[in-house]
């Protein structure tokens, strides 16, 4: 798919380019990876339409990540 954004503020484009400069990438490259990043996560709607929660398990590896991040 190819996508073409018109009228994009100029600061935007250029805060994308330090972004991607930052991460060594081309402006194309960094968009690709966030616009991949960004299509992989759950809408809203879709988080409250899942039928199975979270076990006990699931919470407390949640909990430990949470603490480590705390921690550190």
């Amino acid at each position: 798919m190819d996508l073409n954004i018109k009228d994009l503020d100029d600061a935007v484009g250029a805060r994308l380019r330090e972004l991607a400069q930052a991460s060594g990438l081309s402006v194309q490259q960094y968009l690709r990876n966030e616009l991949a990043r960004i299509a992989a996560r759950k809408s809203p709607h879709e988080l409250l339409q899942a039928t199975e929660p979270m076990n006990r398990s699931e919470f407390e590896a949640v909990r430990r990540k949470l603490r480590n991040i705390d921690a550190a």
